[in-house]
Formats: structure tokens, C-alpha cells, sequence
């Protein structure tokens, strides 16, 4: 559409278009539709490209109401732009003017990529405060729309959803592999699920690749990098330095299950010859885990100078983005599995994540906390094939299962399985396929 052309004018083209498009077959998403008898905003957030907006095309096919009481507007469509800054203001009057809600029915706001209108939340909870009979449910691409970091105006008004790639489960459904569960582990279908196993692995959960030819995969993931990093990182916080950005970056990603320190990172930027200050790295890091493309993970302690000053592990949003930008990440079974079952936790809605380790060198990969109390540990080891790694894993475990008074633990491996008891305490070691198909 022409630049001319007015804001309502181009709001009216998108909303007739809406009311006339058809959703296409959706890959069902796991989601709490009880978000939606809430009276606060959803706040839908996630990575680029991972889903959002089929998500809410879900949630419309969910509610079984009038199609004309559903608006959706995706401000990232280029109709919009170059964004004159005044779309929201005029989105309402423009809709009222020119359609025909059910008077009976609640009418549903869906704002897609929201972040990118300047001044939005204002908007937002004015609305909210004014229009009782509307539903307010916004996406977007970074943290700031999440409850922990939302604008003032909001806060206390937003209930966020957190979506991420495809899980095991969705991945399995969304290629139409039907298995018994009770079954699986004798069953013939078995090679054939540990096949999508490592397809899964390999390419990640984006939905797109997914369904996409095996030679196109890591040229489209290459490209989801580029958008996130330049859209999300570079043009959003105005980086000047972006040969220094992108060193960084890939050094993390390098690093990714691993353990990693600011001060060596710095140390190593410097020999390669940037100028660099460890305090630009922390906000480079903060940059890069507000667009969901890293999760810092901290070492367990009660103390907080601890938790600051110890080095930090780094997870990446999916693996076969990582192993799209770091070809020796996917040699590296341990690292990708540990990887796998980070992103499981938060998808079934972990947030206190940290490692443990003691002054003996012993490690466990996750400790999981609610309020102040360690309730779970977890134990990732691919190959327990030699009986050295299976003592030194068990040894760690139990090490921190007596200091944190926990009678159980938990072992993910490649496909062994065993429930070992030492003492009081109950070790249950599982495969990796199956722990990520438990239901919760």
C-alpha cells in the first residue's frame, strides 16, 4: 500500500482483510486457556518465529464466538509501515466505524508484536481501564512484555504466557507420529521414535523447519539469526560495536550447557583485539536473554554475592539453532541433551533454575526451586556406558541430595534405565525420549 495513505485507511484494509482470512490447519499448542477468564491482559512472549501468532490463531478457533468480535493486527505487517506511531489510537474508532461486533459477546483484542508501537502500554491500560466489555491479549518478541519487566502503567494488570519451539510432544504431533505409551519402550515403533528424537535435536522445535525440506533447515535457522540478532538486538538497543556483538555472541553460543565467566570472556575478546569492558558484556548478555535467545542460569546459594560473583551457565532457546550457527555443538550429545531438558523445564514452567557444586567439585546440572525450599535435583548424562561415569554421576547426586535433605533424584540419560537405592535415598535414571513425553 502506498505511504500515503492514512493510518485508518490502512487499518481498515487489515481488519477487512482479518475478517475474511481463513486460519490454516494448526499444530495444536499446549497452552492453560484458564489465562482467559482472567480479567488481566495476556501477555503472550517468546522467541522470533516460534509460534505466537498460530497460537492466537488457536486461541480464536477456542472461543466459539462471532468471528467480528476477534480483532487481530499484527504490527509487524508491512501495510503498516513506516509506522506513523498513531495505529492503536485509531484502531478502535476504525473498527467500531467499520464493523459490526455482537453486542452480546465480549470482543477480543489480539495485538500481535506489539513492542513495535512506541508508547503502547499507555494505550493498553487506558483501554483496559475504560472497556470493560473488551479482552485485551498481546504478543511480542521480548521480556519486557513479561510480568517481571512490563512498563509501570501495567504492572499487576498482565498474566504472561510464556511460549517456546515445539516440545518432543508437540514435534510428535505436529509429524502425526501416533504411539502407544504404555508400549513404546518394546515396541516396534521405538527405532522410529528415537529417529525423531534425533531429528529433533539436531534441527530444534521452530515450528517452520519442522515441516521444511532437511537440506533448507540450517539455512532458515541461519536466517532466524540474522532477524534476531540485527531486529531484535542490533536496531532495537542501537548497538554501534556489532563486530564486537557478534564475536560475543558466538562465543557464548560456543559455550552453550557451559560454564561461563564474564572476566574470561573479556580476557578472550581482548586477545582477538576489541576494547572491551566486562560491564558492556553483562549488558550485551542482558540483551541477548531479552529477545529469548540465551537463559543465564546461576549457581545455587543462599547468598547472593555467591550467585553474582560464581560463573553462570548459558542455555540457548533452541538446539538446532545453536547447532545451525556451531556445527560442534551437535557432536557434543551431553551439551544438547542438557540443553533439551533446560528449555523442558521452563516449558512446563520452572523458573527457580540454577547448577550446583560443591567445594569438592562434585556437580549436579539442575537444582529446582520453589520459595526457599530445593525441591528437585536433576542429572543429565547421555553415555552411561562406563562405570566410572555412572559412579561420578550417582556420587554428585547423592552429594547433593544430603546436603539439601532430599530423598529422591533424577537421572536423564540416552536410553538406560534403572532405579537405584542407596541407603534412604532413591536415584531413578531415565531416557531422555521418555522424560520428555511425561505427562504434568
Amino acid at each position: 500500500m502506498e505511504n500515503n495513505f492514512s493510518t485508518k485507511e490502512k487499518l481498515k484494509v487489515l481488519l477487512t482483510r482479518w475478517f475474511e482470512f481463513k486460519p490454516p490447519k494448526l499444530i495444536h499448542r499446549e497452552f492453560n486457556y484458564s489465562l482467559l477468564n482472567s480479567s488481566s491482559i495476556l501477555s503472550i512472549v517468546g522467541v522470533r518465529r516460534c509460534g505466537k501468532t498460530f497460537l492466537l490463531y488457536q486461541i480464536m478457533e477456542k472461543l466459539k464466538i462471532p468471528r467480528e468480535n476477534i480483532v487481530y493486527l499484527n504490527f509487524e505487517d508491512e501495510i503498516l509501515y513506516p509506522l506513523a506511531g498513531d495505529e492503536l489510537h485509531n484502531l478502535l474508532s476504525v473498527y467500531f466505524e467499520n464493523f459490526s461486533p455482537d453486542q452480546g459477546n465480549k470482543i477480543y483484542l489480539l495485538l500481535d508484536e506489539i513492542q513495535n508501537i512506541p508508547n503502547w502500554e499507555k494505550w493498553i491500560r487506558r483501554v483496559y481501564d475504560t472497556q470493560q466489555n473488551i479482552k485485551i491479549i498481546i504478543t511480542g518478541s521480548t521480556s519486557k512484555l513479561t510480568g517481571y519487566e512490563i512498563g509501570t502503567s501495567l504492572r499487576g494488570r498482565t498474566i504472561t504466557f510464556n511460549l517456546y519451539p515445539f516440545s518432543f510432544k508437540e514435534f510428535l504431533n505436529a509429524k502425526n507420529f501416533q504411539f502407544n505409551h504404555e508400549t513404546i519402550a518394546y515396541s516396534k515403533e521405538k527405532p522410529f521414535l528415537i529417529k525423531h528424537l534425533n531429528e529433533y535435536l539436531e534441527y530444534g522445535g521452530f515450528p517452520q523447519i519442522t515441516f521444511e525440506k532437511i537440506e533448507n533447515r540450517n539455512l532458515i535457522l541461519q536466517e532466524y539469526y540474522r532477524a534476531i540478532f540485527y531486529r531484535d538486538i542490533v536496531e532495537k538497543y542501537s548497538i554501534r560495536n556489532v563486530k564486537l556483538l557478534d564475536s560475543f555472541l558466538k562465543l557464548i553460543i560456543s559455550n552453550t550447557s557451559s560454564l561461563v565467566s564474564f572476566s574470561k570472556a573479556e580476557n578472550i575478546l581482548k586477545t582477538i583485539g576489541f576494547k572491551v569492558s566486562k560491564s558492556t558484556l553483562i549488558e550485551y548478555m542482558n540483551y541477548l536473554t531479552s529477545c529469548f535467545l540465551c537463559f543465564v542460569v546461576p549457581i545455587f546459594s543462599y547468598k547472593i554475592k555467591d550467585q553474582l560473583q560464581y560463573s553462570r551457565k548459558i542455555y540457548n532457546i533452541d538446539t538446532g539453532l545453536t547447532n545451525a550457527i556451531n556445527f560442534k555443538f551437535s557432536k557434543d550429545t551431553g551439551k544438547v541433551y542438557e540443553n533439551a531438558v533446560f528449555l523442558e523445564l521452563k516449558r512446563r514452567g520452572e523458573e527457580e533454575i540454577y547448577y550446583w557444586k560443591n567445594r569438592a567439585g562434585k556437580e549436579v546440572d539442575f537444582i529446582i526451586k520453589k520459595g526457599l525450599v530445593p525441591y528437585q535435583l536433576i542429572q543429565v548424562c547421555s553415555n552411561f556406558d562406563s562405570l566410572h561415569t555412572k559412579e561420578r554421576e550417582i556420587k554428585a547426586i547423592i552429594s547433593a541430595m544430603e546436603e539439601f535433605k532430599l530423598k529422591e533424584g533424577l537421572v536423564i540419560t540416552e536410553d538406560y534405565e534403572e532405579n537405584i537405592k542407596v541407603g534412604n535415598k532413591k536415584i531413578r535414571l531415565t531416557p531422555l525420549w521418555k522424560w520428555l513425553l511425561e505427562i504434568k
